[in-house]
């Protein structure tokens, strides 16, 4: 583990030098054809390297029941924005990043309501609008949209939509590295987040193994994706991908990954 942060250290440091060039295409992303689309799939960088954060941390103080939680949160996570960059690349529109960014901050506000809702009523209180009228009445949502509409473009977010999608195109003969490998791990480890009776007993150097080396995976894959993404619209941005290129390949062909 100490020579995949080393290697990690040794990337940011060659990036250091282009984050300008990066901060400066993101700062006029509206121009572009695809704004939400790229900037959803982007925001997944952050998201991914702090999980991979926090598996390292917890495999030095061996806490191996939440390190499971996080795997199975890193491949979720890693599965949506797989999802994310293939529907940016294949559609011609912003359609994915509305459908993810908008749509989708406005089921998570309805399912928010709702759960307060259902807290208000065991303490007696209920009301006689649904979650989706009271975010209307606040203004928060458009009168314009039903809760079937917001449903609708959202449901493909769901883990099972999204892995269907995903493997209709590695059928077509799309690479997928390291995926398919992991996709099991995620039904597994719902057990530690559920608190499941399997729980219990799945702690085995193997999977810390797998966990840490899929979590570095999916973060050195998800900055080379989305920085592919973005030098599409900024040239000065492809060296960035030649950068994280060389890293990720050094990853996989050394022994940190193994």
């Amino acid at each position: 583990m100490k020579k995949t942060e080393e290697l990690l250290d040794d990337l940011a440091g060659e990036i250091d030098p282009h984050i300008e060039t990066i901060s400066k295409f993101l700062e006029k992303l509206k121009e572009t054809d695809k704004p939400l689309s790229i900037f959803s799939t982007t925001s997944f960088i952050p998201k991914i390297e702090s999980l991979r954060i926090g598996i390292f941390e917890l495999a030095k103080i061996e806490e191996y029941y939440s390190l499971n939680i996080l795997f199975r949160s890193s491949i979720e996570q890693f599965i949506k924005f797989q999802y994310l960059w293939m529907k940016t690349i294949e559609n011609k529109n912003d359609e994915i990043g509305i459908d993810y960014w908008v749509f989708g901050g406005q089921q998570e506000k309805i399912d928010y309501v709702k759960a307060l809702s259902q807290s208000y009523q065991m303490l007696g209180i209920s009301s006689a609008k649904s979650a989706l009228e009271t975010l209307q009445d606040l203004g928060i949502l458009s009168n314009e949209l039903s809760a079937g509409q917001i449903k609708k473009r959202t449901e493909q977010f769901t883990y099972k939509s999204m892995t269907f999608y995903i493997s209709e195109k590695v059928k077509k003969g799309e690479s997928l590295p390291i995926l398919n490998a992991v996709l099991p791990r995620y039904s597994e480890l719902s057990s530690c987040v559920h608190g499941g009776p399997e729980s219990v007993s799945i702690f085995s150097e193997s999977i810390i193994n797998e966990a840490i080396e899929f979590s570095t995976f999916a973060s050195l894959y998800t900055r080379y994706l989305s920085w592919v993404l973005m030098a599409q619209y900024e040239k000065g941005i492809f060296p960035v991908c030649g950068i994280v290129k060389k890293y990720l390949d050094k990853y996989l062909n050394s022994s940190c990954a193994t």
